[in-house]
């Protein structure tokens, strides 16, 4: 089968982080662990598995933040993946095997498979608290650690394993209880959405929003993006800013709900100023360049992970408020001062799981679809590019620079 593969190594990682300086195309190559070509199509790791051929996989920040070197070369989350892997978790398939304890209804039929690799898939059995209580996203068992039925490696999910494949792949496996039935009323480019819709909205059922009148959404890419939708799909009707650095994000986020769009320049004066004057809020400017903000909003979203993005969003919170951590980056020196100082409630957010939505339980997939079909969740624009696998450095470089394309969500195109 056709396949997008990484499998880096130590001396072409240390390499490419060198080379990148001058050649950014280096990272796009088989030095940084990165190829394409034939391989074998995963086999079944148990009888209730099924294989699944992909229609589309999209792209996601995670992947690209690997190929990127973003993740610092100690990063725990090696401890939670194996190679060589196949990479990507975003999906639309057809199944087309099932094993012999499986429901031989679904093949043939249209799924998105939740890609989380936690106690169920891995056979284990009691399950850890996470997966008890419907946090499947924050499995125990990531490591491996735990023998399950299945034998499964190290890996969060799909795309961060070497035994499953992932949606960067013609076909990939999964176990039946991550299949998630696609409704005839959605076509393929919406449902390729669910997995990144699903995150945004996973990240607003996890807030209150009940004395929030004052929202940020810190960076405005595919996450802040589908925070904002999510946001109106459940009701929220405050205010929203949505913050990025690229203007031609601004018309997408106001369509999907933001209130008002802007970018800040890079002046840290001018950025407090800013958000003061937007919250009602006053600044206090400390020695050797610090800032503090008195005031500000009562929610914020962060949606980039950066250092300097954590600083900030702890900043520009008022006394009390809320901060939820979306995006995926591995931080570096954040000041902490406002963590304690301001009492803040600081909220991580990863995967999906088991809402609590209009007082009963769903899953989140589940869920994006329902909202999909009645038309609170119209987010089919999101997706701006499609790819063949045979473009996959052309679809990767669209991806990773997305201002000088118009790009938000990017996929591979397995039907063609």
């Amino acid at each position: 089968m056709r396949a997008i593969t990484y499998d880096i190594k130590p001396l072409g990682w240390a390499t490419c982080l060198w080379l990148k300086r001058l050649w950014r195309g280096c990272l796009l190559t088989g030095l940084n662990g990165l190829r394409a070509g034939e391989i074998d199509t995963p086999e079944l790791p148990g009888d209730d598995w099924v294989l699944v051929e992909t229609l589309l996989g999209g792209i996601c920040g995670t992947d690209l933040s690997l190929l990127a070197q973003s993740q610092p070369p100690n990063s725990i989350l090696q401890g939670f993946s194996s190679m060589p892997m196949v990479l990507g978790h975003e999906n639309v398939a057809v199944v087309r095997e099932v094993g012999p304890d499986a429901d031989s209804s679904w093949v043939g039929r249209r799924v998105c498979v939740e890609p989380t690799l936690a106690c169920k898939a891995r056979g284990i059995d009691p399950p850890c608290g996470s997966c008890r209580d419907g946090r499947f996203g924050t499995c125990e068992h990531f490591c491996g650690d735990v023998e399950g039925r299945y034998s499964l490696p190290a890996g969060t999910s799909i795309g961060y394993n070497n035994r499953t494949g992932g949606s960067f792949g013609q076909y990939f496996v999964a176990h039946e209880s991550q299949l998630v039935g696609v409704p005839d009323g959605l076509s393929d480019e919406q449902a390729v959405l669910t997995d990144p819709i699903a995150c945004g909205l996973h990240g607003v059922l996890r807030a209150d929003l009940s004395e929030a009148k004052k929202v940020l959404v810190y960076g405005s890419g595919v996450m802040g993006l589908g925070i904002i939708a999510s946001l109106r799909a459940v009701g929220f009707d405050g205010h929203i800013d949505a913050l990025d650095r690229h203007e031609y994000l601004g018309e997408v986020a106001r369509g999907f709900g933001a209130d008002d769009f802007f970018r800040l320049g890079s002046r840290k004066s001018e950025r407090f100023d800013r958000i003061a004057r937007r919250t009602g809020g006053t600044v206090q400017q400390v020695r050797f360049g610090n800032y503090m903000l008195s005031g500000g909003y009562d929610l914020v979203f962060d949606c980039v992970g950066s250092a300097g993005a954590v600083n900030e969003c702890l900043k520009w919170t008022r006394s009390g408020g809320q901060v939820l951590f979306v995006g995926t980056g591995h931080g570096g020196a954040v000041d902490l001062t406002p963590v304690w100082f301001t009492e803040l409630q600081i909220k991580g957010v990863y995967g999906r799981g088991i809402e609590q939505f209009n007082g009963k339980p769903v899953a989140t997939y589940e869920l994006v679809h329902d909202l999909m079909l009645s038309g609170r969740l119209d987010v089919e624009k999101m997706l701006t590019h499609k790819f063949s696998p045979d473009e996959y450095r052309q679809a990767l470089t669209t991806a990773a620079g997305k201002s000088a394309h118009n790009a938000i969500k990017v996929a591979f195109d397995f039907r063609q």
